[in-house]
């Protein structure tokens, strides 16, 4: 899909950058990841182009938040707080943060590239904005995502995030539905046929070089993103991206023990993004590194 759009900030004083600033995408959504410690304002618009969700870990010493057409909204102390704006309808604000680390974390979403899940999952409804809410499970969700989007050193896998970020997609049309509608069949999941099973584990087992994404594989099976994740997961009693991990690591096991193969390359060919990230992984699950676990071998 086309990049979406990202929320524009303008600093006050142009030489205080932003610390740590991440963005990715797939199709019909795109996260962005700021944190920053900065006691300067700064302004920030969003243009409205899609549907909008932040997750603020902010302290505001003053600033406020326009959602066009309404009146302005105080800043103040925003950490575990969100915002939701569906598209159409633009934000524009300042804000001067506390001398903390501050950071949000931003998903933006098209419905009409998530129509299969939606349809799925919700009867339709007309969203309006949510402006500095909590929720457990949807916050939850976010700042997992936040964790993994500012690991710099460990970035996360493609279809880890994208499950996450979809996840959240979903979560706040379940919130914006709450009181009136309730989501269809969210509470089970069926699993996934014989013949899904072997086709989606084949196709792992041969592209487990690459970074595999949560799309690619539901539409192996002819299903959409959320649905295929929650079959995925009654059936293997793991979710795809802990599956696709542990059946690297065994792959790494094998190539350790039956080959002088160095230990970049084996990271390589089980789809790790480099011997450092590799053996992180490896010795958090065995306890041994990979030179330790071939020594032993």
């Amino acid at each position: 899909m086309a990049k979406l759009a990202e929320l524009e900030l303008e600093f006050r004083e142009p030489q205080r950058l932003v610390e740590t600033h991440t963005a990715t995408s797939w199709r019909g959504i795109s996260v962005q990841f700021s944190r920053l410690k900065l006691p300067s304002e700064y302004e920030f618009k969003w243009d409205g182009s899609s549907h909008y969700l932040a997750y603020h870990d902010l302290f505001l010493l003053d600033g406020e938040m326009e959602v066009l057409g309404d009146k302005p909204i105080a800043g103040g102390d925003l950490r575990d707080q969100m915002t939701f704006v569906p598209d159409g309808i633009e934000i524009t604000g300042w804000a001067k943060p506390a001398d903390r680390m501050n950071a949000f974390t931003v998903i933006c979403f098209d419905p009409s590239a998530m129509h299969e899940e939606l349809q799925a999952e919700f009867t339709p409804f007309e969203s309006r904005p949510h402006i500095y809410f909590q929720d457990n499970v949807l916050g939850a969700t976010m700042q997992k995502l936040a964790s993994i989007m500012a690991d710099e050193r460990r970035p996360a896998s493609q279809i880890y995030a994208e499950t996450l970020g979809l996840t959240a997609a979903l979560e706040m049309f379940r919130l914006a539905q709450e009181g009136s509608i309730t989501p269809k069949s969210i509470a089970s999941a069926g699993q996934l046929s014989k013949s899904r099973q072997e086709l989606v584990l084949s196709y792992i087992t041969e592209n487990l070089g690459r970074d595999l994404g949560l799309d690619e594989l539901a539409a192996l099976c002819g299903l959409t993103r959320f649905h295929f994740a929650r079959a995925f997961k009654a059936t293997f009693s793991e979710p795809p991206h802990q599956y696709i991990l542990r059946m690297r690591l065994e792959k790494a096991k094998h190539l350790l023990a039956s080959s002088r193969l160095p230990i970049s390359d084996i990271a390589t060919t089980t789809g790790f993004n480099g011997a450092s990230q590799f053996a992180r992984s490896f010795k958090s699950v065995t306890g041994r590194t990979p030179l330790e676990f071939r020594r032993s071998a």
